[in-house]
């Protein structure tokens, strides 16, 4: 990665993405092929006035070997420490920072789906009170895509480089401007705009139909909208997404009904599942298949009963600089922000008016969906339309060939 932009994106990570300042203890996880640029992170971070920094990194090539060769009887173990880690941050405030971009991200493919959803399972478990802080936004954190070789070349081809993919992530990430931290929060300042547009139509039901797709997701009155950044309990800005285009609400996961098609490649568990499609009963997955991946999105769905239900619905214009580029970037923190989506998983507390504090029991009460995972399904495309229904039954046109027309 060049210098430059190297002192750019660490800049646009600690000010917009995390807001770090005086004191701030931050925990960073990412490749060790992105060592210098989290040790770049660090610098900037301890320029703000950070008390500390922590590394860690992770091997998807030894996750890779316990999945494979770890005893059926073990597969559910995790260490006090990571349970003990998670209560730690969490109870100190530690602000957190996630790397996207895998060493090897091809390193689980082939993988047992089963094995795999009971390990993910385990750790989702332990690490409940460090997910139920950021979720409900009692901590500032940030996802950040970095480039890494292999990634580039699943991307661009097999005579790409990691710079070359920094080269199409630099506009995307609007590091290409002279002051990109500044560009972001005016564009974050967009997505919120418009997200208050969408809470004063009093929406209850959204309707997407295209090919394949004929879906109604329902939407509580405590439904919120959000996009762009948000803010901790003390007032703090944080963005969770770097990039970010979208608009999303915490559904009531109870009034999910149809049918549809999704309409980018994900990796889920770490194999790539095409082709994908999905039936709702009753606010459920009754039925799913896919072209390649079939398997291991069953599997991902007996991870917990709400890993089959909806925990985000999210309006993407697929017209901006992500859908643009006519790239599948093979990541969703970035393709999810090219098209509409939806979420089977975890509901977002900020989503949810209300929801912060209440138990699980509470929120399932209410249409809140509660579970260890939150995985992101691109459903949108420049053929699906969005229609809002309000309470009275009033149909508004929300989106149309995949823009929005509100």
């Amino acid at each position: 990665m060049k210098q430059e932009l190297m002192r750019a994106y660490a800049a646009v990570a600690v000010d917009a993405g995390l807001g770090v300042g005086e004191g701030t203890k931050l925990r960073m996880i990412g490749a060790m092929t992105n060592r210098e640029l989290m040790h770049a992170i660090a610098e900037a971070a301890y320029g703000r006035g950070a008390a500390l920094v922590r590394i860690e990194y992770e091997d998807s090539r030894l996750a890779r070997i316990r999945a494979d060769r770890s005893r059926d009887e073990y597969l559910d173990q995790v260490s006090a420490l990571l349970e003990r880690e998670s209560e730690v941050f969490a109870g100190e405030g530690w602000a957190y920072l996630r790397l996207l971009g895998d060493e090897d991200p091809d390193a689980m493919e082939g993988a047992d789906s089963d094995r795999l959803t009971r390990i993910q399972r385990a750790r989702g478990q332990a690490v409940t009170a460090l997910r139920t802080a950021q979720m409900s936004s009692r901590i500032a954190w940030c996802v950040l895509p970095a480039a890494t070789e292999a990634w580039a070349k699943n991307v661009l081809g097999p005579g790409a480089s990691a710079d070359d993919l920094w080269d199409v992530l630099a506009p995307i990430l609007r590091l290409d401007r002279p002051d990109p931290s500044a560009e972001l929060r005016a564009h974050m300042g967009d997505l919120e705009a418009r997200s208050r547009s969408l809470d004063a139509l009093g929406l209850r039901e959204l309707r997407f139909r295209g090919p394949g797709t004929d879906l109604r997701v329902a939407l509580a009155p405590e439904s919120r909208w959000l996009g762009g950044s948000d803010k901790t309990p003390e007032g703090l800005p944080f963005m969770p997404n770097i990039p970010t285009e979208e608009t999303f609400a915490t559904p009531d996961f109870r009034g999910t009904e149809g049918y549809a098609a999704l309409t980018r490649p994900v990796r889920i568990q770490g194999s790539l599942v095409e082709g994908g499609y999905l039936r709702f009963e009753g606010g459920r997955v009754v039925e799913s298949s896919a072209d390649r991946g079939a398997g291991v999105l069953e599997s991902y769905m007996r991870t917990d009963v709400g890993s089959r239900r909806l925990g985000e619905v999210a309006l993407v214009d697929s017209a901006n600089p992500i859908g643009r580029s006519g790239l599948v970037f093979d990541s969703a923190l970035i393709d999810e922000n090219a098209a509409c989506h939806i979420a089977l998983g975890s509901g977002y507390d900020p989503g949810f008016e209300g929801a912060i504090g209440w138990s699980d029991l509470e929120k399932e009460a209410r249409g809140f969906n509660v579970s260890f995972v939150h995985e992101d399904l691109m459903i949108g495309s420049g053929e699906v339309d969005v229609t809002g229904i309000d309470a009275s039954g009033r149909e508004v046109a929300l989106m149309r060939k995949g823009s929005f027309v509100l």
